[in-house]
């Protein structure tokens, strides 16, 4: 059976993909920064096979509506108006990246709804300069060229010839807004309150996100188990599919139950 997409019709439409057992408990997947929910093809099909599986497009990206300015709130609005249309009462939350972030919020929001988290290449606070976010404005392509390698580490020059093709000027706004967004964010003083599970995911070799950034996450939320593959990249979702999925799938056995 494949993926079905799905929409939210409203000011803002949400397009998302779903795939898997109605009776399954529902996982949510959130990707990051210039991601879309295609990216979780892999576990869609996994996952899908005895869960509810779900993949969002946030706005601005994949298939949801443009948008002109991002925020936190809108990004957390998408997850629940997804998580209302699809009448769930409670989910597991995976997050990529600027996703991690999101999922955070979401559980701080909806805490008796969010069971468990599952941080992604991920950190409580992005690095994100003035430097960096006033090049994807003034210079994107130059932009784009030296960041877009550190993302992927298995074919990356294909990846990057097809997400040039593809880029519109609303994408490359949306990638700055991003940033900004990212610039923003610190969520250090709201991770002792966490008391869910909590699976934590990274690259040691992630030159997007440094390992120990996770690490610091993992010290800090009191229920969380790390794990860490000997691999580059910042998509280890993608870039190695088996063993993450293998991963969570221990996770989600030793926690949906509780």
């Amino acid at each position: 059976m494949k993926a079905t997409i799905n929409y939210i019709d409203n000011k803002i439409d949400i397009f998302y993909r779903v795939k898997g057992n109605e009776n399954g408990f529902p996982i949510i997947f959130i990707h990051g920064l210039a991601g879309d929910s295609r990216f979780f093809h892999n576990q869609l099909n996994y996952f899908g096979e005895f869960n509810k599986t779900i993949a969002i497009d946030l706005p601005g990206h994949g298939k949801s509506s443009h948008i002109t300015e991002q925020s936190v709130n809108l990004y957390n609005k998408s997850i629940e108006a997804v998580v209302e249309q699809e009448k769930i009462n409670s989910y597991i939350l995976a997050g990529h990246s600027m996703g991690g972030a999101i999922s955070i919020e979401n559980y701080l929001k909806n805490r008796n709804k969010v069971k468990a988290l599952i941080l992604v290449s991920t950190s409580y606070n992005f690095h994100i300069t003035k430097k960096l976010i006033d090049s994807s404005i003034d210079d994107f392509d130059n932009f784009f060229n030296k960041i877009f390698p550190r993302i992927f580490h298995k074919k990356s020059g294909i990846f990057m010839l097809a997400a040039k093709k593809n880029l519109s000027e609303d994408h490359k706004k949306v990638i700055s807004g991003d940033l900004i967004l990212c610039s923003e964010i610190n969520y250090n003083e709201k991770l002792e309150s966490i008391d869910i599970p909590v699976l934590l995911i990274a690259n040691k070799f992630d030159r997007m996100i440094p390992v120990y950034l996770t690490e610091e996450m993992h010290w800090k939320i009191k229920n969380s188990k790390l794990v860490i593959f000997d691999d580059e990249g910042h998509v280890p979702f993608f870039e190695n599919s088996d063993e993450f999925n293998r991963a969570v799938d221990e996770f989600i056995q030793s926690i949906q139950w509780r």
